[in-house]
C-alpha cells in the first residue's frame, strides 16, 4: 500500500518537469494599419474660401481693376480674368466676362498633409444657363490663402468621374504617377500633340472626340483658308508650360487632370496685304497700325480624365475647357 503513492508522486514530478521544459509560443508582432488621411479642409472652410473668391471677383468687376484679383486668383485663372477685364475696358462693356458662380454643388476636398494642396469643386448652374464650372483651387503653403488656380466649363452632356465623399477627401496625384493609364504629364503632352496635329497625331485615338479639339481644328481650317486668300501663310503651335497642371484621384483609382496649354498663331498675307485683327485682338494690340501680319496667343485650360492602369480602359476623355486670346501683336 505504501508503494503506490510513491509511484504517483514520481509520475506527478515527471509531469511538472515536462511542463517546465515546454517553450512558450512566440508573440506575433504586427504593424498597425496606417491611419487614413482625413480632409485638411472642411466644407465650412471651403465655403468661406469661395465667399472670398467671389468677393474678389465682384470687386474687380465693379472697379475694372485686375489688381483686386491677386489675393484670391492665381495661375491661368488670374491670366484669363485679367485679360477679360482689359478687353472689357477697351470695348466699353463687360459682356465678355465669364460668369463664375461661387456657390458650389459638390466639393472635392484634399487629404494632402503637406503643401502645395489642391481642391476642386463643381459650381451651381450659371444664370446664363451655360454648363457648370469646375474650379481648381490651391494653397501653396501653410500660411497662404487658398486661391482659384483655374476653371473650366464642363462640356455639355459630359459625365464627370466619381470622387470620394467630402468627409473622406481625395488625394492629389503627382505629374509622374504611374498608377494610371499614362502619367498626368504624359496625358497632357499627348493632348497637346493632338491639338497641334489633329487627326494626324499618333495619339488621336487615345482621346474621345470633344468640343475643344473640334473648335481648335475649325479655327485652323478657317485661318488657313484666309491665308490662302491673302497668298500668305498661317502657323500655330501648342505647348504645355512646365508645372501648370493639377491632378486629383478619382474613386476608381484614376485621376482628373486639369492643365494649362498655350498656343501661338501668326497669320501673314503677301506683301502689301492688310490683315485686320479681330476685336479681341485689337483690344490687346492698341493703336498699332494694321499691316500684312498679326500674331496672337491663347491661354487654354483643359480637364482630362485618365483611367487607372488596371481598369481595362484604353482611352482618355476631356471633360471641359476654357480658352481665350490673351496676347496679340502686329509684327
Amino acid at each position: 500500500m505504501r508503494r503506490t503513492p510513491r509511484a504517483l508522486v514520481l509520475v506527478a514530478a515527471g509531469l511538472v518537469a515536462l511542463t517546465a521544459c515546454t517553450p512558450e509560443l512566440p508573440t506575433v508582432q504586427t504593424d498597425p494599419a496606417p491611419p487614413t488621411p482625413l480632409p485638411v479642409l472642411s466644407s465650412a472652410q471651403d465655403a468661406a474660401v469661395f465667399d472670398a473668391i467671389g468677393a474678389a471677383l465682384t470687386t474687380a468687376s465693379e472697379t475694372g481693376d485686375p489688381a483686386e484679383l491677386a489675393p484670391r486668383l492665381t495661375g491661368p485663372a488670374l491670366t484669363l480674368r485679367t485679360v477679360e477685364l482689359q478687353v472689357a475696358a477697351a470695348v466699353g462693356n463687360q459682356d465678355g466676362l465669364t460668369e463664375l458662380p461661387t456657390t458650389v454643388q459638390s466639393e472635392i476636398l484634399p487629404t494632402t498633409q503637406t503643401w502645395p494642396r489642391t481642391s476642386m469643386a463643381v459650381s451651381a448652374r450659371p444664370d446664363d444657363l451655360g454648363t457648370e464650372r469646375l474650379f481648381v483651387l490651391g494653397q501653396d503653403s501653410a500660411r497662404a490663402q487658398y486661391q482659384l488656380w483655374a476653371w473650366i466649363r464642363l462640356f455639355p452632356s459630359i459625365t464627370l468621374p466619381t470622387f470620394a465623399a467630402p468627409s473622406v477627401g481625395s488625394e492629389a496625384v503627382a505629374p509622374d504617377d504611374t498608377s494610371l493609364l499614362v502619367t498626368p504629364a504624359d496625358a497632357v503632352a499627348r493632348y497637346v500633340d493632338v491639338l497641334a496635329s489633329r487627326e494626324g497625331s499618333a495619339y488621336a485615338a487615345d482621346f474621345a472626340a470633344d468640343p475643344l479639339r473640334a473648335a481648335m481644328a475649325d479655327s485652323f481650317t478657317k485661318q488657313t483658308a484666309i491665308a490662302a486668300e491673302l497668298a500668305g501663310t498661317y502657323t500655330e503651335t501648342y505647348s504645355a508650360p512646365e508645372g501648370a497642371l493639377r491632378s486629383v484621384r478619382t474613386a476608381d483609382g484614376g485621376a482628373l487632370v486639369v492643365a494649362q496649354i498655350d498656343s501661338a498663331s501668326t497669320l501673314t498675307g503677301e506683301e502689301g496685304a492688310i490683315v485686320s485683327p479681330a476685336a479681341s485682338q485689337r483690344a490687346l494690340i492698341g493703336d498699332t497700325p494694321d499691316s500684312n501680319s498679326v500674331s496672337w496667343g491663347r491661354t487654354i485650360v483643359v480637364g482630362i480624365y485618365v483611367p487607372p492602369a488596371d481598369g481595362g480602359e484604353t482611352g482618355m476623355q476631356a471633360v471641359g475647357s476654357e480658352f481665350l486670346t490673351t496676347s496679340a501683336s502686329i509684327p
